[in-house]
């Protein structure tokens, strides 16, 4: 899922700043974006700072998970980032990153089980991973640490199915990415006609805006972006 590192230092910034922008104005789907986007430079700083404690192995699924976290963290601290800096995010909360590192490291206290060992810091960091967070992953853990996304994340398991849940998800990222083909990129992912996929993602949208209309608790999703 995650795209490659493309365009020079001045391009990645603007993309940056806009990502950063709409996390501090609260737009949740940019954390999903900024994963989807730059999650190699993440995982690069975040085995910097493992590597720094003197861990040589870790779990591919902590450093996973830390970066992701990573994302979650930026979004509540986005206000706070300026592009004038020159630093990009992750290195600018490099500390906040180091706190991240130290939780996850902190469980690992007695020797780590070299047969649960599947990622090392070693391993170059944008090689592919091949076990990336599904969407509906990132999902549950950005739902622990933003109400709006648990809001989303409980709605979406009242209206949909699981298959169809990742289909929303998807749609709204590729759209939110500027893909103009959405349904096309998706049905490709997951092995559906691009038709099927926009009447899934139609259905799904359609019944979350009943339900902000319908449900009091539920009204805060009318102002996300994936579903007004």
């Amino acid at each position: 899922m995650l795209q490659g590192q493309t365009g020079d230092k001045g391009e990645r910034i603007e993309r940056v700043a806009r990502l950063m922008d709409r996390m501090a104005a609260g737009d949740a789907a940019a954390v999903f974006e900024l994963y989807e986007q730059f999650g190699s430079a993440i995982t690069a700083t975040v085995r910097r700072v493992v590597a720094g404690r003197g861990v040589t192995t870790l779990p591919h699924d902590e450093i996973e998970g830390v970066v992701i976290e990573v994302c979650i963290d930026l979004f509540g601290r986005a206000a706070g980032w300026s592009s004038d800096g020159g630093a990009m995010p992750w290195v600018w909360a490099e500390r906040r990153i180091a706190n991240l590192v130290d939780s996850v490291l902190g469980q690992h206290s007695d020797p780590l089980d070299v047969d649960r060992v599947d990622a090392t810091i070693s391993t170059p960091p944008n090689a592919p991973s091949g076990g990336e967070p599904e969407v509906l992953d990132v999902l549950a853990i950005a739902a622990r640490r933003r109400p709006e996304c648990a809001l989303l994340a409980d709605a979406l398991g009242s209206v949909a199915t699981e298959r169809d849940r990742r289909v929303f998800l998807e749609v709204g990222i590729q759209a939110s990415l500027g893909d103009r083909s959405p349904a096309i990129t998706v049905g490709a992912l997951l092995g559906m006609q691009p038709d099927a996929v926009r009447q899934q993602h139609r259905r799904v949208k359609q019944r979350l805006r009943r339900l902000a209309a319908s449900e009091a608790r539920f009204a805060p999703l009318a102002d996300l972006a994936m579903v007004g």
